[in-house]
């Protein structure tokens, strides 16, 4: 069955005519057309902004104002702890480096300024560890349990080889 185009028409209900304000009081918007009596509302011209709150504080004043250049020159690791080296040392393994951790799991993705051991956890054996940063208390407990700190700046060079492959 073919449909002429001047012959369409929109389904029953689907238009509906514009109310008409101010047609006398009877129609339920007259008079007043809907605006009520007096006041800042019922004027024409009148709009309403979101900053302007009658005497309160505006919501823009109360809010803490956004710190941009705070951290500009922040330094971010991928922490490794004492206690993950530690489970190396448990499967016997006698070098970290960011190939091991990588390979093993402990990492999934590294941060813009590499990895960084961090002295939480205890160490009881030796073993050899290659980072781009070392905490004092971590390099220091490394080399108590006769193993050694090494600072390596080529975690992002293997990272980026190991996600090519």
């Amino acid at each position: 069955m073919t449909q002429i185009l001047n012959t369409l028409k929109p389904a029953k209900g689907a238009v509906k005519k514009k109310f008409k304000k101010g047609r006398g009081i009877p129609s339920g918007a007259g008079k007043t057309c809907g605006r009520g009596h007096r006041g800042q509302k019922c004027r024409s011209g009148y709009s309403a902004t979101p900053w302007k709150e009658g005497g309160q504080t505006p919501f823009y004043r109360r809010i803490p104002k956004h710190q941009t250049n705070t951290r500009v020159n922040r330094k971010i690791y991928t922490v490794i702890n004492l206690d993950d080296i530690q489970d190396f040392a448990e499967l016997n393994v006698t070098e970290v480096s960011v190939e091991t951790l990588f390979e093993y799991g402990r990492i999934k993705t590294l941060e813009d300024w590499g990895i960084k051991v961090l002295g939480d956890g205890e160490l009881k054996a030796a073993i050899t560890v290659k980072a781009d940063k070392f905490s004092a208390s971590a390099k220091e407990a490394i080399e108590k349990a006769g193993g050694k700190a090494i600072e390596t700046n080529t975690s992002q060079l293997v990272a980026s080889a190991i996600s090519a492959e």
